[in-house]
């Protein structure tokens, strides 16, 4: 659909859920990590009758999944990739700069940048301003499939590696490493483990990387470089093991969801040039030559993403074995549709819904999480209303401000439907709060109250998103989000958008106007 116009905030001021991408949590001691643009092209307080779930017996059921299919890779049907484009991106002029030199710097000429900016006189450039640079694709990745949807998202082929013991059976560096996060101090495989869990990234593959980048799993005492970027992330000041992962996991999600949803064909290498990905290939595959794109030249980029000495693959193989041994097909088979999901708050309630469609979980992830927050909501200040579940299912996940709800009858939310809540808060020790891992909760069960826990947010409410099979969906396409008959539409821009039910409509606004963002049951 075309953009959703936001609505115009009224004369009451008040503090919204301003609700950033989750960001993640950085080592202690150190400044934020560098965040680089990316262009992107996109079709564009009642009393409740539930007690807070509590955590109660439940037992283990044995996981189930679909048998591997194929130990062979066959090709997938091509795609009509151009072989030559240009992708706009952005450019933020520093003190300095000319339109020549920045001309020169991305190929362009200045004629060209004028009229991309509609800018009248190229002698008047101001630092911090934002310009549009045409940047030229060239080239194209070997058309090899490498690895299977299913070794890139932490879903049912993941289910039987035992990360912790892996780890600790090599004699590389990983496996004595640790490293405080958030004061919290973790081991690598609990690095590893975070990681995975969060941005939903296959761990086997995560381990995969560190050892074919950094070297730490069969090298007791990598040193320089690998030591330093052991997954050969280099434009930070930030060092540790955790900041590399999320910027890993981040590059693989964006090469797959790209792929997967067709709107991101190409990757941006080290040294700053574009090239397309291979044709015939699959969505991990994708995953994988972006990530190691923006960690190589082009030369060193086809090179690896061979079948020869020094090739990613061969140092897999090494590892885990044939990696399409994991095969299980397609991670979100046709004819999936969504189950019923109710609105995550208490029937007597109007919320209000301040975010559109929007990443699930940060950079690469696609367009799949919605936004709500009480009437009540004054900034980050605490508040009495509660979450609740919108479907009987496990808790799995309870920490960080993030609460996953497994729909599964394995109880393990990397097998079929689950259900993630943010920024839930974590309250006091004796109080009602958070619902605890391994609580059997029923629809309607309280969750926990919506807070600015676990992300960057400017006010307390609750982000929610879906998963299947550990694929990320987006909110709208085949399987659409659908909350108690609200069903959502994407708006021209991240967090824009609307909400549908029969002839009513919501927009996505952070503002407190029922006739225009209120969602009621």
């Amino acid at each position: 659909m075309g953009r959703v116009v936001l609505c115009a905030v009224a004369a009451l001021a008040v503090a919204l859920s301003g609700c950033a991408a989750p960001a993640p949590a950085v080592p202690d001691t150190v400044t934020p990590a560098i965040v680089f643009p990316t262009a992107q092209t996109r079709p564009a307080a009642a009393t409740l009758a539930s007690p807070a779930a509590t955590a109660t017996a439940v037992p283990s059921p044995t996981p189930t999944w679909p048998a591997p299919v194929n130990a062979t890779p066959t090709p997938d049907p091509p795609r009509d990739i151009p072989t030559g484009a240009t992708v706009n991106s952005t450019y933020t002029v520093r003190r300095g700069d000319t339109l020549s030199g920045i001309a020169a710097a991305v190929g362009a000429t200045v004629e060209e940048l004028l009229a991309l900016n509609n800018l009248r006189n190229p002698d008047r450039l101001v630092e911090g301003q934002q310009l549009i640079v045409a940047l030229p694709i060239t080239g194209q990745a070997p058309s090899i499939k490498l690895i299977p949807d299913s070794e890139l998202v932490n879903g049912p082929a993941a289910v039987g590696f035992d990360l912790e013991g892996f780890i600790a059976s090599r004699p590389g560096y990983l496996a004595r490493h640790v490293e405080k996060v958030n004061n919290e101090l973790l081991t690598g495989a609990q690095l590893v483990a975070r990681v995975a869990e969060q941005q939903s990234v296959n761990p086997r593959l995560l381990v995969a990387l560190l050892e074919h980048v950094g070297g730490w799993v069969d090298n007791p005492n990598p040193s320089g470089d690998r030591m330093t970027w052991p997954l050969g992330y280099k434009r930070t000041n930030i060092t540790g093991l955790y900041i590399q992962l999320v910027w890993a996991a981040a590059r693989l999600n964006e090469g797959y969801y790209g792929w997967r949803l067709n709107n991101r064909l190409w990757v941006r290498l080290d040294d700053d040039t574009r090239a397309f990905m291979g044709n015939g290939i699959n969505a991990g595959t994708a995953g994988l030559q972006n990530y190691l794109a923006a960690i190589s030249t082009r030369p060193v980029w086809l090179e690896v993403l061979g079948e020869g000495p020094g090739s990613f693959i061969q140092t897999y193989r090494r590892l885990f074995g044939n990696p399409w041994q994991h095969d299980i097909g397609p991670i979100v088979p046709k004819g999936v549709t969504q189950p019923e999901l109710s609105l995550p708050w208490a029937k007597d309630e109007v919320w209000l819904f301040t975010g559109g469609p929007h990443s699930a979980w940060g950079k690469g992830t696609p367009w799949g999480a919605l936004d709500f927050t009480p009437q009540t909501v004054q900034g980050c200040a605490e508040l009495k209303e509660w979450v609740t579940a919108v479907a009987d299912g496990v808790i799995t996940r309870s920490r960080w401000g993030e609460v996953v709800l497994s729909l599964d009858p394995s109880g393990d939310d990397r097998i079929g439907w689950s259900v993630l809540y943010l920024h839930i808060r974590e309250d006091t020790a004796g109080a009602a709060g958070r619902a605890a891992v391994g609580a059997r909760v029923k629809r309607g069960d309280r969750i926990g109250h919506p807070s600015c826990e676990g992300g960057v947010s400017s006010g307390a409410h609750v982000h929610i998103a879906r998963r299947y099979n550990g694929e990320w969906l987006n909110a709208v396409g085949e399987i659409p989000f659908d909350l108690g008959g609200w069903v959502a539409a994407e708006g021209g821009v991240e967090y824009d958008g609307a909400l549908t039910k029969g002839s009513l409509t919501r927009e996505a606004c952070e503002c407190k106007q029922l006739g225009v963002n209120g969602i009621a049951w």
